[in-house]
């Protein structure tokens, strides 16, 4: 990688934090959200779409995006995880730009990755259903053709910012295989109904279609492909994003430590608070080191997108998920120790952040399944219980 790359990567971190910092933080939004329906902070998500130009980072120059590497999306996610900003970047560029981007030249898709660059939409994916999980194809959710016409039926749960989101891509049955299908939020048929989400700024709903009109993306092979490895693009972003929230902890827990006296001695000087600090450090430098690996994959795919360069994502994406989620559960855990009472406090920001490590411990599939998964991959076959 040449000096200037990592130079114009370090500006884009720089000028993320900078808007995030002068906007407020996390904990001044809740507070003034409280007695609002608002989900997400789309006045801090206009800025950063507007001013750094976020939401087309991924998408191809000629519709309007910036053309960005992967590595360079994963330094905002890890900004945006080091403050929990409470924006629809996940939803937009982590779920629904990276699917799209696996479409290839599907016309439509192109379109709506144009849309979603210039920063005029808020877009989610819609594909979890209880029977099927994260990963396998839809088994309640169908599409049916009418004279041209698509029209999806069915439920999906755990949709990000479902509230805000005026696009859905969600996958479906079809005679022809799964499809994948964009769907504009004030359609006809379609329902959104919000959960109560452990993670305050990451919103969560189910959608409902009934007979809902949709726009046809991708069908059978293409449609299948193009949502795993954007799937698999999604688990890379959420792993840089957990690592920048682990930084954050542990920067927290570092400075507490300094500051904090107790029988007339720092609590930084207790052998007992150094080792789990270095511990918590251990964990988060391999956690970097996997979500690092785990771009570059993604890097790889996106340049040149074929069966061997999806599987060396998966494989990479997955053993990323796994490390990256254990190691930000355990940071988030012992960074709260170590702030002892007031960490447990409303009014301390370090249970934001173990709601969010709970968040990333199961959103796309747990650290073992990921493992089980790498090992299905890799040809060792399945687990024997």
């Amino acid at each position: 990688m040449s000096d200037v790359m990592v130079e114009e990567r370090e500006q884009l971190r720089s000028a993320v934090r900078s808007v995030i910092t002068r906007h407020g933080d996390v904990r001044a939004w809740l507070e003034s959200t409280v007695d609002t329906s608002d989900e997400c902070d789309l006045s801090l998500w206009r800025t950063l779409a507007e001013e750094v130009g976020v939401a087309g980072l991924l998408v191809a120059e000629d519709l309007g995006g910036a053309g960005a590497q992967v590595a360079d999306a994963a330094a905002v996610f890890e900004e945006t995880g080091r403050a929990l900003s409470p924006v629809p970047l996940f939803s937009t560029v982590g779920l629904a730009s990276a699917i799209l981007l696996g479409c290839g030249d599907a016309p439509e898709a192109r379109r709506l990755l144009q849309k979603i660059a210039e920063g005029a939409v808020v877009a989610t994916a819609a594909f979890h259903e209880v029977e099927t999980g994260w990963f396998l194809p839809p088994a309640s959710t169908a599409a049916t053709e009418t004279d041209g016409l698509w029209h999806v039926s069915g439920a999906k749960g755990f949709v990000v910012d479902a509230a805000a989101a005026d696009i859905v891509l969600v996958t479906a049955s079809t005679p022809h295989g799964t499809g994948l299908f964009a769907v504009e939020a004030d359609a006809a048929g379609l329902q959104t109904r919000m959960l109560d989400s452990l993670d305050l700024v990451r919103p969560l709903g189910t959608v409902e279609f009934a007979a809902t009109p949709a726009t046809l993306l991708a069908t059978g092979e293409a449609a299948s492909a193009a949502v795993a490895s954007g799937l698999d693009l999604a688990v890379t972003l959420l792993s840089a994003e957990l690592v920048g929230a682990g930084q954050r902890c542990l920067d927290q827990a570092v400075a507490y430590a300094k500051q904090r006296v107790q029988f007339d001695r720092k609590i930084g000087s207790f052998q007992a608070i150094k080792h789990t600090l270095v511990d918590v450090l251990l964990d988060l430098e391999m956690a970097r080191s996997a979500a690092d690996a785990a771009a570059a994959a993604a890097e790889k795919w996106l340049r040149n997108p074929d069966s061997g360069t999806a599987t060396a994502l998966a494989i990479a994406a997955s053993v990323s998920k796994s490390v990256c989620a254990d190691a930000f559960m355990h940071i988030a855990e012992e960074t709260l120790h170590v702030f002892g009472g007031i960490g447990f406090t409303w009014e301390h920001d370090a249970h934001l952040y173990y709601r969010r490590a709970k968040f990333g411990e199961l959103y796309l599939g747990t650290a073992s399944e990921h493992r089980e998964r790498v090992a299905q991959l890799s040809g060792l076959g399945e687990r024997r219980v």
